[in-house]
């Protein structure tokens, strides 16, 4: 019987553990909700925008998602130039003024082409942040030589001023 208790006990105390709101999502809370509805989700890569070329699936895929304090971003494109990707995923914070996601582990793919590409992995590296700006309808993420804007269903990625990617979100 001791024993059952005993299993009890670390059973109940261990899924309050589990259940215990993380520091990441406490950071999120303190964030309006309005904010989290339009930074969070997962936004599906629509144009890549390289060597004056605009790629489009599929030519170049990729997801960024936002959920619950974890960032994943991965992305991909293929053309005679050759080939690219890169997956990433870490944890993010906001509040009402700042927004900053930090990844633990990076995996980057490149070569003349997907068969013959060096993969590369590395862990994370030092926290992008970012202020929170409004600007009419979009909320800006501005960070060092990083824009980021979400508006009426996309986000731009906009690193020294010009659009790089853009992504729509996809409705969960």
């Amino acid at each position: 019987m001791r024993l059952i208790e005993g299993r009890f006990f670390a059973l109940v105390i261990g899924s309050l553990c589990f259940l215990a709101p993380s520091p990441a999502m406490a950071q999120q809370a303190a964030a309006p909700a309005e904010l989290r509805s339009l930074l969070e989700g997962t936004w599906e890569l629509v144009e890549w925008h390289v060597d004056g070329e605009v790629l489009r699936p599929p030519q170049a895929g990729g997801r960024w998602s936002n959920h619950d304090g974890v960032v994943v971003a991965t992305f991909h494109r293929e053309t005679a130039a050759g080939f690219e990707s890169f997956v990433g995923y870490g944890t993010y914070e906001m509040d009402a003024s700042h927004w900053s996601y930090t990844y633990e582990r990076v995996q980057t793919a490149s070569g003349p082409t997907s068969g013959e590409a060096a993969v590369t992995v590395r862990s994370g590296g030092e926290p992008r942040r970012f202020r929170v700006v409004r600007d009419g309808g979009t909320i800006v993420l501005a960070g060092t030589n990083d824009r980021r804007e979400y508006a009426d269903g996309y986000f731009s990625y906009m690193p020294n001023g010009r659009l790089l990617r853009k992504y729509r979100k996809v409705d969960e």
